[in-house]
């Protein structure tokens, strides 16, 4: 039998601000009074590994020195489920010192600023997420002023190094104008970018109070697998997250035409984790119904098998359309990842009603 689930509240929307740096897009920003998330805290500690360099430092403009599957998770929890924790990084010691938590309440919209923020237009897009996407344009004298004045009050790096740097990206400001707007962001003003942010708000205000009739949904047949393991503090569940997207869920996916859902369980298994199991030795869980996690519009009615212990070996890595990969608490959180509304709703219930049964 499937678990029905009951219709969700549309996701709220991102509007992406791009710009040089010390341009006054965060002033942009703030000042539409709309809820802002600094793409800048999502910068790498200056000691990891790899990171590239520029001007005798580290090269900060750079998106090798930006962490972006972070960023687009943490924008992600915050269009689904209105919170997130955010970290906090501070531009003069090249680390982050802390993390807040930004909980949204009834707002629609939110504003994500940084220099990097045309690299999450393609993903945000997809996703149904992305509601515009804007580039503060002014004049280079301008930004090279309040650039230079901005990094000396904060004391950011040594005064020749910020005349340095300031001065090279006074002359890459032209082309990277130019390559903000060929992403497809849209060039504005200051006071301009203002009107445009208020705007945006006013209209997901309207579009929210007529979202909740919509149309017929689409309903996908999916296949996924429980893996677990145990961890320092008890059961642990694995739990990926595919490139472009946010949440993290269970290795699977679309069953193929004339596909049974276990078939599909072993073919998913095999393209993503490159580990071979047998039909015959998957436990069904259950079969549920849940709203999609990363398409809009969609539902999934999932079979859900739980593998047997230890099939994984131990430096288990992910592929094909696998970024990242988490061994999820069963009986703790999820460290400030979002999860996809099928795990938390159904997986991780059973699992932890299963597991507390006693042996027989």
């Amino acid at each position: 039998m499937i678990d029905p689930a009951p219709r969700p509240r549309p996701p709220r929307r991102i509007v992406l601000v791009a710009g040089p740096s010390g341009s006054g897009k965060g002033m942009m920003a703030r000042r539409s009074g709309l809820p802002l998330v600094a793409l800048d805290d999502f910068y790498r500690d200056e000691d990891d590994p790899g990171l590239p360099r520029r001007f005798g430092i580290v090269d900060w403009d750079d998106p090798a020195s930006w962490n972006e599957g972070e960023a687009l998770a943490a924008l992600t929890a915050l269009a689904h489920d209105g919170a997130a924790d955010l970290p906090e990084y501070s531009i003069p010691r090249s680390r982050r010192t802390g993390s807040t938590r930004l909980a949204l309440g009834e707002e629609r919209l939110i504003v994500a600023e940084g220099i990097f923020a045309a690299r999450l237009l393609p993903p945000l897009a997809a996703l149904g997420l992305l509601a515009d996407a804007l580039v503060l344009d002014r004049p280079t004298p301008l930004v090279f002023g309040l650039r230079l004045a901005r990094d000396l009050r904060d004391s950011r790096k040594p005064p020749l190094t910020l005349l340095r740097r300031g001065w090279g990206l006074a002359g890459d400001q032209a082309g990277d104008i130019a390559a903000w707007t060929a992403a497809g962001m849209r060039p504005v003003g200051l006071h301009e970018g203002v009107r445009a942010l208020r705007s945006l708000a006013d209209l997901a205000e309207a579009e929210q109070h007529h979202a909740a009739a919509g149309g017929a949904e689409t309903v996908l047949r999916i296949a996924a697998v429980c893996f677990l393991r145990e961890g320092p503090s008890g059961p642990e569940l694995l739990s990926v997250r595919k490139r472009g997207t946010g949440s993290y869920m269970q290795v699977g996916g679309k069953l193929e035409p004339g596909e049974d859902a276990a078939e599909a369980a072993v073919r998913e298994v095999l393209e993503e984790l490159d580990v071979a199991l047998d039909p015959e030795d998957l436990e069904l869980l259950g079969r549920f119904d849940e709203v999609a996690a990363n398409e809009p519009g969609t539902r999934v009615e999932a079979s859900v098998f739980l593998a047997p212990p230890d099939v994984l070996p131990r430096d288990v890595a992910v592929q094909a359309e696998l970024e990242d990969l988490f061994w999820c608490p069963l009986d703790a959180d999820a460290a400030g990842r979002r999860l996809a509304p099928l795990m938390t709703r159904h997986i991780l219930p059973h699992l932890r009603s299963l597991l507390s049964e006693p042996s027989a």
